[in-house]
């Protein structure tokens, strides 16, 4: 008779296949503290978006009323690219995805909404992101 041996489990899933990457992304000085379970102070700073939402959505690419930014959207960002520049600035006033967009022709006026269970319009001037 064959005696089975006893599985242990699956030995390489045991460790998290992202630890690696983690550990080397961590800053030489960092050191945790035991008693300190708060959020560290600092913040990221969104500085370029690359890609843009185009799966399930159509007409989301718009030259500017003067032709020097290309408007478009990825995420929840309304996205303002200056051509002159290489520089975006961003529209952050939606909570969930941006599914379409709609410009004014002759003004810096621009429209986008959102998906989810609430959906939100939102109706910015895209030179001063308000």
């Amino acid at each position: 008779m064959f005696e089975e041996e006893e599985e242990e489990g699956d030995q390489f899933m045991a460790v998290i296949p992202c630890q690696a990457v983690i550990n080397n992304m961590k800053p030489t000085s960092y050191k945790p503290r035991k008693t300190d379970s708060s959020a560290p102070e600092a913040q990221l700073d969104l500085e370029y978006v690359y890609g843009y939402r185009c799966h399930d959505t159509r007409n989301n690419l718009f030259y500017s009323h003067d032709g020097t930014k290309l408007l478009y959207h990825a995420a929840a960002l309304g996205i303002i690219y200056d051509k002159a520049t290489n520089t975006q600035t961003f529209f952050r006033g939606h909570t969930d995805d941006i599914h379409c967009m709609a410009i004014h022709p002759t003004e810096p006026i621009c429209a986008t909404g959102q998906i989810g269970k609430r959906p939100k319009l939102c109706i910015w001037n895209y030179q001063t992101q308000e």
